[in-house]
């Protein structure tokens, strides 16, 4: 059984993935060498164990084939790109759980920021926190214009902190100094404030997923071997950083999270919006 498709992406699909449970997330094929990733986790994307998984292994699938030069990530919900991490994963959860969750967001980040596609993150809803995590781990990054959408890493809001990998990517984006401010602040930068920091690298008044088809479809011509040489230089260092210091940063991660002034501040955060 397929999961439900964007009827725009599915015209011009000639291969799908298919599965016989719900994958969390559509791929299809706009033309021979791009394929789209769509997030399509209701209501907002949350990435919770399952859905960081399900990403991560399609993204593999698509990487072994290799016709596919250039990969777009989207989401099936207009006004959301993804609201960031699942915060149920975090509220009372047990260690065991809690552990192999952070677990499946360090392979998401490891698996897209290292992937030999070129990646394309279209944005065209809200991209706070997870969501923002995402599109930095793309080589280029597509945005609507409006004014009322927001993107960055507003995890301080929530009484949490960034890990030291996330830290390290926003400063490479941004600056060590924005970053700073960002972080501390839990700052959520409009299109505009984005595009003048390098969070993204264009907006767009029209159609956001037509421009970044563009896009991946120009990284396609570009030959493979030089591409990928590039991604290794400027992004190896990151990851042999993260791949070096993966279980204390799940023990960091974990002690921090099951600390009760964490917790408190997680249901806190959690009762705020059953009352939205």
């Amino acid at each position: 059984m397929l999961s439900r498709l964007s009827p725009r992406l599915l015209s011009s699909s000639p291969r799908l993935l298919s599965s016989s449970i719900r994958t969390l997330v559509n791929v299809t094929y706009p033309s021979p060498s791009v394929a789209v990733l769509e997030l399509d986790r209701p209501p907002v994307n949350s990435l919770s164990l399952e859905m960081a998984t399900s990403i991560t292994s399609h993204i593999k699938q698509i990487e072994s084939d290799p016709q596919i030069r250039s990969l777009i990530l989207t989401s099936s919900n207009p006004k959301i790109f993804s609201a960031g991490l699942d915060i149920t994963e975090m509220s009372r959860p047990s260690k065991t759980r809690l552990s192999t969750f952070w677990r499946s967001i360090q392979s998401l980040f490891l698996t897209l920021y290292s992937t030999r596609l070129s990646t394309i993150s279209c944005i065209t809803g809200h991209s706070p926190a997870g969501g923002c995590l995402l599109s930095m781990s793309c080589d280029y990054r597509v945005m609507s214009r409006n004014p009322k959408l927001g993107i960055g890493l507003n995890e301080t809001r929530l009484g949490i902190a960034a890990p030291f990998w996330l830290k390290d990517l926003f400063v490479k984006t941004v600056g060590y100094r924005e970053a700073e401010l960002g972080l501390s602040r839990g700052k959520l930068y409009s299109p505009e404030e984005a595009l003048k920091i390098g969070l993204v690298d264009e907006i767009v008044d029209g159609e956001v997923y037509d421009v970044a088809v563009e896009r991946a479809e120009e990284y396609a011509e570009i030959p493979e071997k030089g591409i990928v040489a590039t991604k290794r230089m400027c992004r190896g260092e990151l990851v042999r950083d993260l791949e070096g210091k993966i279980e204390e940063d799940v023990g960091w991660f974990t002690d921090f999270i099951l600390e009760e002034g964490t917790q408190k501040g997680i249901e806190g955060y959690l009762k705020s919006l059953s009352k939205k």
